[in-house]
């Protein structure tokens, strides 16, 4: 088998992953604080350092190659609900989440409180602040833009904004959650999320960019399809026939 058909089936390959990373955001284009997953493709050259590279080692040899996906942690719209337990972050940043597998991130900013007046999230995992879990008593809950909450007037606690370096590198999780970078806690930073009471985050990701993105992975892949047929009806059918002959 010539090696166009390797060629082909890595492209058909790797814009099958990139389909599924794309499906996967419009799946979660209505999922609270949901972040965009973001597909980049490499090409690999099968016959790199020969002695001789000319133009047909580029034809036949370069295959298409899903590299991976990065994390897109661009603001999501703000819409307000008016709820004086929901918050949206503006800017870099995540809340912080103590979870039984470690600490995690979310930009969900859906929070209740437990049978034990611990704030929360919708799952139940406690949402962390400076100094550990916030209680949350009885009383009128106010929130400022740095995180600060105060129930009845008294200061109950502070978020815990987390700000990661490289959140390309953070790693997702069910529930909105995101594992932490495995080189340990984020470095400490000046710039910080912006806290707005009353208002969730909606997802970032653009349904409307996104079809055409999908309309294009469809497109490329009918086109390497064709090229595989081309292959195996015509080029291999002539080079039988003439074989015969």
């Amino acid at each position: 088998m010539h090696s166009g058909i390797y060629t082909a089936y890595s492209g058909l390959k790797a814009q099958m992953e990139a389909l599924d990373i794309l499906a996967g955001n419009l799946a979660n284009v209505n999922t609270t604080g949901f972040k965009e997953q973001r597909a980049f493709f490499s090409a690999l050259d099968t016959a790199m350092g020969a002695s001789e590279a000319g133009p047909l080692d580029a034809a036949i040899n370069t295959h298409a190659v899903l590299s991976g996906s990065a994390l897109d942690a661009g603001d999501g719209l703000p819409v307000a609900t008016h709820r004086d337990l929901d918050v949206a972050l503006s800017g870099p940043g995540f809340l912080t989440v103590e979870t039984p597998a470690g600490i995690r991130y979310t930009r969900n900013g859906s929070l209740t409180t437990d049978a034990g007046s611990v704030l929360c999230t919708a799952e139940g995992y406690p949402v962390l602040g400076e100094n550990g879990r916030i209680l949350i008593g009885p009383g009128k809950v106010d929130i400022n833009q740095d995180g600060e909450i105060h129930v009845a007037g008294a200061q109950a606690g502070r978020l815990k904004l987390a700000v990661v370096e490289r959140p390309g590198s953070l790693r997702r999780e069910g529930h909105s959650l995101f594992v932490p970078p495995a080189e340990g806690q984020p470095p400490a930073a000046q710039l910080k999320a912006t806290v707005r009471q009353g208002y969730l985050e909606q997802s970032n990701v653009n349904p409307v960019l996104s079809t055409v993105r999908m309309v294009a992975i469809m497109r490329h892949f009918e086109a390497i399809q064709k090229s595989v047929n081309l292959m195996f009806n015509e080029m291999d059918a002539k080079s039988i026939e003439r074989l015969g002959r």
